[in-house]
C-alpha cells in the first residue's frame, strides 16, 4: 500500500481507491502529530489516555492537511461489538463533536462531504466505498470484531442499500500481521485454517488481515486491497498495542465521499 506525504502527515492509501477522483481517504501513521510519550505524534483517539485537547489538535492537522470535511468528522465507539450505525444528519459527528451513548465499531453513510473515521492499534481497520450508491463506511475489527464478522456484516448494511458487492471497493488498512499475532488456541481455532499457523504448543501466529478479506471474497467482493504493513514490525511509523506493551496511541481509518457545490 503506498504512502503519500500531506503537507505534515503520513497516509497509507489503497491503490483502488486513489483511482476515485471523489474518495478521500486514508490510514494514518504517527507522524505530524503534537502528542507526546507513547503517543507520538499523531494519536488520533484520547480512550488510550491521550490527552483530549492534544488529540483534537491531532485531528485538526489530519482534516486541514488531507483536506476532510472537519466540521462533519464522525466515528466509531469501539467496544469490539459487531454493532454498525448508519449516519444521517442527525447523527453527523458523534464520537468526535458529541459522543456516542453506546458501543460502535463501525459507521456506514450515505451523505456526501461527511468523513467516517475508525481506529486501530494492531487490529484491523477497513474502509468500504460502494461507488453505485455513494456509500462508505469505516469499520474497526479485532479478533472479536472478525470472529462476530463485523466487515461482513456492514458490507452486506451497503447491499442492503442497493450496492452491488462487485463494485464494492475495499481497503484493509495497517494491522498486526501472521508475523507477529501469537494467539492461544482458544482464540485461534475460532479462525480458518488457512488464517492460522500452528507453532506448538498450543500457540498459533493468527493473520486477522487475511480472516477479514476471505470474508468480504464470501459476500462476493472483489476489489479488495491488504497490501498494509505490519503494525508491530513497523512499529516505528504505527501505533501497536503489542509492540508497545499496551500503551500507544491509535491510528486512524478515514473515509469521505466528496461533493463540490
Amino acid at each position: 500500500m503506498p504512502i503519500r506525504e500531506i503537507g505534515s502527515v503520513e497516509l497509507w492509501q489503497s491503490a483502488l481507491l486513489a483511482e476515485r477522483t471523489e474518495i478521500m481517504h486514508g490510514f494514518t501513521g504517527r507522524k505530524g502529530g503534537v502528542s507526546r510519550g507513547p503517543y507520538a505524534s499523531l494519536s488520533m483517539s484520547p480512550r488510550r489516555g491521550d490527552d483530549p485537547a492534544l488529540v483534537a489538535q491531532n485531528r485538526a492537522i489530519l482534516c486541514r492537511e488531507a483536506g476532510f470535511t472537519e466540521a462533519n468528522l464522525t466515528s466509531t465507539n469501539q467496544e469490539h461489538t459487531d454493532r454498525i450505525e448508519l449516519i444521517d444528519g442527525e447523527s453527523v459527528g458523534l464520537g468526535v463533536a458529541r459522543p456516542w451513548d453506546k458501543g460502535v465499531d463501525a459507521v456506514v453513510t450515505l451523505l456526501p462531504n461527511v468523513p467516517l473515521m475508525a481506529f486501530a492499534a494492531d487490529c484491523v481497520p477497513i474502509l468500504l466505498y460502494a461507488p453505485d450508491i455513494g456509500a462508505v463506511a469505516a469499520i474497526h475489527s479485532g479478533w472479536r470484531g472478525t470472529e462476530a464478522r463485523i466487515a461482513e456484516k456492514t458490507a452486506k448494511t451497503l447491499i442492503s442499500l442497493g450496492a452491488d458487492a462487485a463494485l464494492m471497493l475495499a481497503a484493509i488498512g495497517p494491522a498486526i500481521g501472521r508475523c507477529c499475532y501469537e494467539v492461544g488456541e482458544e482464540v485461534a481455532l475460532r479462525f480458518p485454517e488457512s488464517c492460522r499457523t500452528d507453532k506448538g504448543g498450543g500457540k498459533y501466529m493468527l493473520d486477522l488481515k487475511l480472516a477479514n478479506e476471505l470474508m468480504l471474497r464470501g459476500l462476493g467482493l472483489v476489489k479488495i486491497d491488504n497490501s498494509a504493513p505490519c503494525t508491530k514490525c513497523e512499529n516505528e511509523t504505527f501505533f501497536s498495542h503489542r509492540g508497545q506493551g499496551g500503551k500507544s496511541g491509535t491510528l486512524a481509518a478515514v473515509i469521505e465521499r466528496r461533493e463540490l457545490p
